[in-house]
């Protein structure tokens, strides 16, 4: 094992879960360069994602308690003491979080790092009496390699709830400041917790427009411009697109029927209205309205769907067997036939373990550096490496 080329050594680390990697920094300042850099964070995330593994569940109930789940076997994990008292979780890139209260935050649950935004005023007339209705979208600008927040505020006037103005602005992480860009041109969507989702380099959501009709709109996080994604062919009585959400990689999109039946559509290849599919039809046998439905992730092999049941329950739909049956989630009691429900739901998101630093560059460069410089003296001698990788997994036996 000692004698391995440095190339597998960094493969097979590449595939070990954040928790081990973060105790293996401690091996040598050879592994710990080598673990700290921005190209192993960059491979040890493209292997949890083309894996699907390292993968986990982030809950947060009407309490604001937060806590975690292995996705694959449903076990709690420990995140030790989250730093998020009082905040609200929005959404999730790469591993990283953002969470929203006065002042929005990014955290990496898996490193336990967090970084408060800066503040950003809102750029209001004078002494215009308003009311404020704010949400904020995250994702990755892989242009700029730069992790971005998106706050869109909607302004009105206080007394009679008159619409008046929106405001934009994205906050760069390489930069940690915020700018204003051109103002978001359609009502915010009501009743989300985030303005968008994430995939592709931009933010997804459905705009609603009068007679029912909706849109699904794409807010491109380099160019910072808006434009419209093809909406799945629909037909039938009471058709429309509730919600779009991001699945396996995927564009999904929620759509309600008659008789408390929700469609799931998914689009194959981005961009293309000819691959909308739709994935499954589902009835849950219960006697109130429709309820919000939200599609999570594939489990295991695929052949199962994990669903957010309006946050009473998690459910697994069986794509093979039609059917569908409750997760059992160590916390969790499950709502599902509880018709006047008044008890405690939850929010949940899905994430990958990461290492993805919330540093900004002007706060990396030192350590990136001494990181390069190690890892070059480490190739200069093989024995050296040899010698340290030997010592490396004799610690860790």
């Amino acid at each position: 094992m000692q004698n391995l080329p440095q190339e597998i050594v960094t493969d097979i680390l590449s595939r070990l879960p954040v928790k081990s990697l973060l105790r293996f920094r401690c091996v040598s300042k050879p592994w710990r360069s080598l673990i700290d850099s921005k190209d192993f964070v960059k491979l040890h995330l493209h292997q949890s994602t083309k894996t699907n593994s390292n993968r986990f569940l982030l809950f947060e109930d009407t309490l604001l308690d937060i806590f975690a789940v292995d996705l694959d076997s449903f076990e709690r994990l420990d995140l030790g003491d989250p730093p998020l008292n009082d905040y609200g979780m929005a959404n999730s890139c790469n591993g990283l979080v953002l969470a929203v209260s006065d002042r929005p935050v990014l955290w990496n649950p898996s490193t336990r790092k967090l970084k408060e935004l800066p503040p950003t005023p809102l750029e209001s007339p004078g002494d215009v009496k308003v009311y404020v209705n704010e949400l904020y979208g995250f994702g990755y600008d892989s242009k700029s390699d730069d992790y971005k927040v998106v706050r869109v505020t909607e302004v009105g006037d206080g007394q009679d709830g008159e619409y008046l103005y929106s405001e934009t602005k994205i906050y760069s992480l390489k930069s940690n400041s915020w700018k204003r860009v051109e103002d978001y041109p359609h009502i915010l969507p009501s009743g989300k917790r985030v303005w968008g989702v994430y995939l592709n380099d931009a933010l997804h959501t459905v705009v609603k427009h009068c007679h029912h009709c909706e849109s699904i709109m794409a807010f491109d996080l380099g160019t910072a411009e808006h434009h419209e994604l093809p909406r799945p062919d629909l037909t039938g009585e009471n058709i429309g697109v509730a919600s779009v959400e991001v699945m396996g990689g995927y564009l999904t999109v929620l759509v309600p029927r008659k008789m408390n039946r929700s469609e799931i559509w998914v689009m194959k290849e981005y961009g293309v209205k000819e691959s909308w599919t739709k994935l499954l039809c589902f009835a849950p046998p219960m006697p109130e309205p429709y309820m919000n439905l939200t599609p999570l992730a594939y489990l295991k092999k695929g052949d199962e769907v994990l669903l957010n049941y309006d946050g009473r329950c998690l459910l697994a739909y069986s794509l093979r067997k039609r059917a569908v049956r409750i997760v059992d989630v160590p916390g969790l009691v499950p709502q599902f036939y509880d018709v006047a429900f008044f008890g405690t739901s939850f929010y949940a998101e899905v994430c990958v373990g990461s290492l993805v630093s919330l540093d900004s560059p002007s706060e990396d460069d030192g350590s990136e550096k001494q990181s390069i410089q190690s890892q070059e003296k480490a190739n200069k001698d093989n024995n050296n490496r040899d010698d340290f990788l030997s010592v490396g997994f004799k610690l860790v036996l």
